[in-house]
């Protein structure tokens, strides 16, 4: 493994255990098992490091999503249901998911412009990548005839926003189901659902 990438997953798993605010320099080169001016030698700081480590995290995060999906032909419903799945487990995995770590940069660094410039822009890159995914998925109900191509790229996002949302909802993970005893079905039978309503979008 290169030791850039070293100290990547080094610094991933200590955003993981602690949170965006528990990373450090020192902890990191623990991690790693390095010097730590070692690490000064690929970051010139600390906040260099961490919204490269998220840059890093959103590259792998959005790989193994694509991998996950088109490692194998197993078409449209079978891929967006596999997706339906792995956005309710993400939401599932709670604050050490990636799309949390991502949200708490974002708050991390408000007040410093030129950091918070480029977790924006990572924010931006991940969102495109995976609207990238959602068009090639669409693409094969297209192709299988079971949907019609959507009309414009509006239709795309709010595709995907509505995704996003109805995971979550039949995730479980929302204190408003429970406060009013909301009940919701299994797993299975909720990604049935949440796919049945979005081909009626469509």
């Amino acid at each position: 493994m290169m030791k850039r990438t070293m100290l990547y997953e080094a610094a991933t798993t200590i955003m993981v255990r602690e949170g965006v605010n528990g990373l450090t320099i020192s902890k990191v080169a623990n991690e790693a098992n390095i010097g730590k001016s070692t690490v000064y030698e690929y970051f010139n700081s600390k906040d260099e490091l961490i919204y490269k480590t998220i840059n890093y995290m959103g590259e792998r995060y959005v790989e193994e999503i694509s991998q996950k999906l088109f490692s194998s032909n197993t078409g449209f419903e079978m891929t967006i249901k596999s997706l339906i799945e792995i956005i309710i487990t993400t939401i599932r995995q709670g604050n050490t998911n990636f799309i949390f770590m991502l949200s708490e940069c974002d708050k991390t660094f408000k007040s410093k412009a030129d950091i918070h410039k480029q977790i924006k822009g990572i924010m931006l890159g991940v969102r495109m990548k995976l609207y990238n995914l959602l068009e090639d998925i669409i693409e094969l109900g297209v192709n299988e005839g079971i949907i019609e191509k959507p009309k414009d790229k509006m239709t795309y996002l709010i595709w995907q926003n509505l995704l996003v949302i109805l995971s979550y909802e039949f995730s479980g993970e929302d204190v408003f189901l429970e406060k009013h005893n909301i009940t919701i079905g299994s797993d299975e039978d909720n990604i049935n659902t949440i796919y049945d309503f979005l081909l009626k979008v469509l």
